[in-house]
């Protein structure tokens, strides 16, 4: 099978101003609509620069950053402020080393067409949300047309697939929008 993981020798794409017109943090915000967030996780953050560009709209918020790749984290360490409110952090599959019901609010962007066992993420996910927390899925859009940049057409997963394994994981109120160009948006909410 052909690995589906993003190569992180390819890393200085992500830092590419272009991708907060298609991926607009202002638009990724009013979707999670969470007032006042005290802490979020970013799973799958790369370099996180879109990490920093939605950061600044919960100016109150301590977000970790966890990766899978010690690269990425490597990376993250070194262009962060020293003083930043975003913590990077390595992590393993599918486990995040932090407390229960931590955050309130965690999203994983361009992440999800890569996971092998989506569903003990998402399980993972709901332990360390707090009650009535958000859990925004966006990934690249299981479309022809959306297929300019990112990963091939067989490596994307549909918008049914991923709202069918949210409901499997237990998250409620399960919203979705396709107002990003070339992505899909799934939120959810652990009760």
């Amino acid at each position: 099978m052909e690995d589906k993981k993003f190569n992180p020798e390819h890393r200085n794409k992500l830092n590419n101003p272009q991708r907060l017109e298609k991926l607009d943090p202002q638009k990724i915000w009013e979707f999670i609509n969470f007032k006042r967030p005290e802490k979020i996780i970013d799973i799958g953050a790369g370099t996180a620069f879109i990490t920093a560009a939605l950061g600044e709209l919960a100016p109150k918020a301590h977000i970790d950053a966890f990766d899978i790749e010690p690269v990425m984290v490597a990376e993250m360490r070194s262009n962060l402020p020293e003083y930043s409110r975003i913590t990077p952090h390595l992590m393993t599959d599918n486990q995040l080393p932090v407390n229960d019901e931590y955050a309130d609010v965690v999203w994983m962007i361009n992440l999800f067409h890569e996971l092998r066992k989506p569903h003990l993420l998402l399980k993972e996910i709901k332990r360390v949300l707090k009650p009535n927390g958000k859990m925004l899925i966006i990934d690249w859009a299981k479309r022809e047309d959306a297929c300019e940049s990112g990963p091939p057409l067989a490596h994307r997963v549909d918008e049914a697939t991923i709202t069918s394994l949210m409901v499997d994981a237990d998250f409620s109120n399960i919203k979705t929008t396709e107002e990003f160009t070339d992505h899909l948006g799934v939120l959810g909410t652990r009760l």
